[in-house]
C-alpha cells in the first residue's frame, strides 16, 4: 500500500491518495476523521484542515505535500466531467423523444383509445409506451440542464474565489479566526496559571474555596469515571464535581482529581491553539501573496479623504467617513446608493473600483454636515432626572444613548443623553451631578447666496446621481440550444403528467397524416377564409391545415368533451364547439372551406356531409371522406359528379392503423 497526502491552501482541503483499497481499520479511522471518498477523483478529501486530520495523514504518509493543481484546474476538470454527463443525458433524451414520436404516428399523445374496439389492446400498450417515453424525455432534458448549470457554476465559483475583492474578504475572515484562537490560547494560559497556583496552595481549606471559585468561571469538564450512570453520556463539570451535584448521575470526584485533570488538560490544549494560529498565519500569508500577484485591491492605490468620490458598482458616492480597523481602512461610510433607503451607506473597502479626490470646499462641507450637534445637559419637565451612575447602569446596547433636538425659534440644534422610557420609547435625561450645559442660541440665518453645509452635501450627492449611468442589464449565461428552456420543460412536464386520455369514443377512426395533407391540398385554403372541421376528433385534419396553409380562421366541432377540451388548447383553432354536428344549424354560420372525416356507422357519413353542404358559402369547397358503400354511391356520388367534383376510391388499408379495414372514398365538390 502506497499513501500520498496533499494540502491546498486555496480551498483549505486535505486529500489522501491510496494505491489500493484501505483495510477496514484504516478506513474506519479515515472516515471518523471526516474524510469523504470522492469516486470520480479516486481519493479521500477532508472539507477543511484540522490538527487531528493532519496528525492522521502524517501517521499514514509521513509528509503532506503541496497540491499541484489549482482550484481553477480542478474546476475545469469538474466542468469537463459535468459536460460529459450533459452530453449523455441529451443523447438519452433524444433517443426517448424519437421513440415516442415513432409510436405516436399510430396513436398521438392525448388521443383517446377506442374502448371495446379490437385495436384497444394494442393502443393501450402504445399509450403506455408514449407516457413512459415522454416522462423519460422530460427527466433526461432536466438532468442535462442540471449538469449544464453545474459545469458553468463550477468554473464561475473558482474564478469568483480568485477575485481580489473576494480574496481580501477571505483574508479578513482568516484574521478574525486567528484572533479568536489567540484569545482562546490566552484564556487557556490564564486558567492553567490559576489552577497551578491553586494546586500549590498549602492551606487546604483556602485551596478548596479557590478551586470552587475557579471551577465556577472556567468551562472544564471531567472525564468519565467508574460509577457514572452508563446511559447518561454527559460528564460533570469541574464545578459540579467539587459541589457533589447530581449524585444520581455522577460518581464523586475529589479535589485532587479535579486538579489533576486541570493540570493535564490545559498543557495539551495550548499547543493545539498554537497549531491553529500557525495555520491561519500561513494561510493569511499565502492569500496576501496571491492578492499581491493579481495587483491587489483597487483601493490600495488611493489615498481616501472625506468628501472624495468612490465608484461602487456603477455609482459614484461621496465619502462621509473613513472607518479603520487598527491602522488599515476596513470600510467607508458614503451617501446612499440608488435603491437604498437611508441617509448613509456603508461599503467594504474591497468594493471600491475608482476614486476622485475632493476639492477643499467639498471636504469642509462634508465635515460640517457630518458634525454632530453639541451635547447639552439641562433640566426640563419632560426630562428624566438621575445621577451619572444611575444612567450608566441603565444603559442598554439596543437603546440610543442620545437624542438629537432640532433647532427652534429659541435655540439651535443640540443633543441630550437618553435612556429607556418604557412603551418602546426613549426619554431624554438630565444628569443632576454633572455640569449644566444649556442649548446653544439660535444662529442668524445665512444669506440666500450662502448655502448650509447640509445643502452643499445634498447638492453634491444629487449631482453624482445625475452622472451615474443606468445599470447595465444582467447578461445570462450561454445556454445549449439543444436543451429546452425552463418554460418549455415546464410545459413538457405538464403534458407528460396528463398522460394519454382513455375514453370510450365509438366510430373514431383518426385520419392518417398523409391523407389529411392530401385533403388540405385539395381544399386549397386561401388567406382570410373561414374553415370548418365538423368532426374534429383528435385534430389530425387541423394539424394538417396548420402544416399546409396560413391566414385562415378554423371552427371545430366535436361531440366528446375530452377531445373538445384538448382542441381548445390548439393555437390555430379560433372556435371549438362541444356539440353534435347534426344539431348545429344557423349558430355556426357559413364557411369557405369544409374539411371532414365523419362517422361511418349507419350511413351517418351521408347525413353529416349533406348537413355540411348547407353551411357552404357560394363558391366554397367541401372535402370529405366517406364509406365506399352502396348507399354512399347512390346518394353522394351523383351529387359530386354533377358538380364536377372528385370521387376517388382509397386503398383498402388506408385506415388499418386505426384498427379498421373499411373501404373509403375521398370526395371533393364545390358549391
Amino acid at each position: 500500500m502506497i499513501y500520498t497526502a496533499t494540502y491546498s491552501p486555496e480551498d483549505n482541503k486535505l486529500r489522501l491518495y491510496a494505491s489500493a483499497r484501505l483495510d477496514a481499520e484504516t478506513y474506519g479511522r479515515v472516515k471518523a476523521a471526516g474524510f469523504i471518498w470522492a469516486p470520480k477523483q479516486d481519493l479521500f478529501v477532508a472539507p477543511m484542515w484540522t490538527p487531528s486530520r493532519e496528525d492522521l495523514l502524517i501517521e499514514l504518509v509521513g509528509e503532506i505535500e503541496d497540491e499541484d493543481r489549482s482550484l481553477v484546474d480542478r474546476a475545469e476538470e469538474r466542468a469537463d466531467r459535468f459536460s460529459d454527463y450533459k452530453e449523455s443525458r441529451i443523447e438519452d433524451a433524444q433517443r426517448a423523444h424519437d421513440a415516442v414520436h415513432h409510436i405516436a404516428d399510430n396513436i398521438p399523445f392525448g388521443q383517446p383509445i377506442l374502448v371495446g374496439h379490437h385495436s384497444e389492446r394494442h393502443a393501450r400498450k402504445d399509450a403506455e409506451r408514449i407516457e413512459n417515453g415522454m416522462r423519460k424525455t422530460v427527466q433526461m432534458w432536466q438532468t442535462a440542464r442540471y449538469w449544464e448549470q453545474r459545469a458553468a457554476g463550477a468554473l464561475h465559483h473558482a474564478k469568483y474565489k480568485a477575485l481580489p475583492g473576494v480574496r481580501h474578504r477571505r483574508i479578513k475572515g482568516l484574521e478574525a479566526d486567528k484572533r479568536k484562537q489567540e484569545r482562546n490560547k490566552q484564556e487557556a494560559e490564564m486558567w492553567l496559571k490559576l489552577w497551578t497556583e491553586c494546586a500549590n496552595e498549602q492551606d487546604k481549606e483556602l485551596q478548596a474555596k479557590v478551586a470552587l471559585r475557579i471551577a465556577g468561571l472556567c468551562h472544564l469538564h471531567m472525564p468519565r469515571k467508574e460509577g457514572d450512570r452508563e446511559d447518561f453520556q454527559h460528564t460533570p463539570s469541574a464545578y459540579d464535581a467539587l459541589q457533589g451535584s447530581y449524585p444520581n448521575l455522577y460518581a464523586p470526584r475529589t479535589l485532587d482529581e479535579v486538579l489533576a485533570v486541570a493540570l493535564g488538560t490545559y498543557p495539551l490544549v495550548i499547543p493545539t491553539y498554537d497549531r491553529w494560529i500557525d495555520h491561519y498565519t500561513n494561510r493569511i500569508a499565502y492569500e496576501k501573496a496571491m492578492l499581491g500577484e493579481t495587483g491587489g485591491l483597487a483601493a490600495d492605490r488611493f489615498n481616501f479623504g472625506v468628501g472624495g468620490k468612490v465608484l461602487i458598482g456603477d455609482e459614484w458616492l461621496v465619502i462621509l467617513k473613513i472607518n479603520k480597523t487598527g491602522d488599515a481602512i476596513s470600510s467607508l461610510t458614503t451617501t446612499p446608493r440608488r435603491y437604498f433607503y437611508g441617509s448613509k451607506y456603508k461599503v467594504d473597502i474591497e468594493s471600491v473600483k475608482d476614486y476622485q479626490a475632493p476639492k477643499p470646499e467639498e471636504t469642509a462641507a462634508v465635515k460640517a454636515a457630518s458634525k454632530l450637534p453639541p451635547m447639552c445637559n439641562y433640566p426640563r419637565d419632560d426630562f428624566k432626572q438621575m445621577t451619572t451612575d444611575e444612567w450608566k447602569r441603565k444603559k442598554m446596547s439596543d437603546v440610543p444613548q442620545s437624542t438629537t433636538h432640532a433647532a427652534t425659534d429659541t435655540h439651535g440644534a443640540h443633543r441630550t443623553r437618553s435612556t429607556w422610557g418604557g412603551n418602546w420609547k426613549t426619554v431624554s435625561v438630565y444628569l443632576t451631578d454633572a455640569k449644566r450645559i444649556d442649548p446653544p442660541t439660535k444662529q442668524a440665518p445665512l444669506t440666500p447666496a450662502e448655502p448650509t453645509a447640509a445643502e452643499t452635501l445634498a447638492t453634491m450627492a444629487q449631482n453624482l446621481k445625475a452622472q451615474n449611468p443606468v445599470p447595465t442589464p444582467h447578461t445570462p449565461r450561454q445556454h445549449d440550444e439543444r436543451i429546452p428552456s425552463h418554460d418549455e420543460l415546464h410545459e413538457m412536464k405538464k403534458t407528460a403528467a396528463q398522460g394519454v386520455v382513455i375514453v370510450a369514443v365509438p366510430q373514431l377512426f383518426p385520419t392518417p397524416p398523409e391523407l389529411a395533407d392530401r385533403m388540405v391540398e385539395l381544399a386549397d385554403i386561401r388567406p382570410g377564409q373561414q374553415v370548418l372541421e365538423p368532426s374534429a376528433g383528435t385534430g389530425r385534419i387541423i394539424d394538417a391545415i396548420r402544416r399546409n396553409a396560413h391566414g385562415y380562421a378554423i371552427t371545430a366541432v366535436e361531440l366528446n368533451c375530452n377531445m373538445a377540451h384538448r382542441l381548445r388548447t390548439v393555437d390555430c383553432v379560433d372556435d371549438t364547439r362541444q356539440a353534435d354536428f347534426l344539431e348545429c344549424n344557423g349558430d355556426l354560420g357559413t364557411f369557405d372551406r369544409i374539411i371532414m372525416n365523419p362517422p361511418f356507422a349507419n350511413a351517418d357519413d351521408i347525413k353529416h356531409i349533406m348537413h355540411a353542404l348547407k353551411m357552404l358559402k357560394p363558391g366554397g369547397r367541401l372535402v370529405a371522406i366517406c364509406a365506399n358503400g352502396p348507399r354512399q354511391n347512390d346518394k353522394l356520388r351523383p351529387l359530386v359528379e354533377a358538380r364536377g367534383g372528385i370521387w376517388e376510391e382509397l386503398p383498402s388499408d388506408t385506415f388499418i392503423g386505426a384498427g379498421t379495414g373499411v373501404r373509403t372514398v375521398l370526395l371533393m365538390l364545390d358549391a
